[in-house]
């Protein structure tokens, strides 16, 4: 076996860390490290959305695992979905950090330092929306409807792995009006 690498996986819109779950037992079954945070007010981070504005502030789960590593370590970043974005922030803080990064069917801009990110999903079928300044501001976050996270995201997965992924109380945070997830 080669080397041992350590994998920091990123998770997308209103998931956590856990989703990560199967890769990450065939990775550490492999002889390998890794590390699923939670991104701020998802999974199992206790923030609420609502309160979360600023996209690094989203992000500090994130920046916190990569900036506990030692000196010369260094890991490969796999994201998923709107996590892409906060892969790509991470990249820009902490590059020296950074063997590779694998973008999975993930969102991907060429900058994030001015905390404006594009609008991915405004489908009123799949998200309530949360308005946490009042209803005269922007959303703050969104919540995944029930039974959307069957239909649309997860439909060909068995029952039992839908049934416990919080798809009905996962929300995501919102920045300007913009979903940052």
């Amino acid at each position: 076996m080669s080397s041992p690498v350590h994998f920091v996986l990123v998770h997308g819109a209103c998931h956590g860390g856990w989703c990560w779950y199967r890769i990450k037992s065939l990775l550490e079954s492999a002889g390998h490290k890794v590390s699923c945070p939670d991104l701020k007010s998802l999974g199992i981070d206790p923030s609420n959305a609502d309160t979360v504005f600023k996209f690094d502030e989203f992000n500090e789960p994130l920046y916190g695992t990569l900036s506990e590593l030692g000196n010369d370590e260094k890991v490969i970043l796999v994201a998923h979905s709107v996590g892409g974005l906060s892969a790509m922030a991470a990249m820009y803080k902490y590059i020296q950090k950074i063997q590779a990064a694998v973008f999975v069917a993930a969102a991907m801009v060429r900058d994030t330092s001015s905390g404006q990110v594009p609008d991915f999903i405004s489908n009123d079928k799949i998200f309530d929306y949360h308005f946490g300044e009042g209803f005269d501001k922007p959303p703050t976050s969104i919540m995944v409807k029930k039974d959307a996270g069957r239909k649309y995201f997860y439909q060909r997965s068995p029952l039992e792995h839908i049934s416990w992924n919080a798809f009905e109380t996962a929300t995501s945070s919102s920045i300007n009006g913009r979903q940052i997830w």
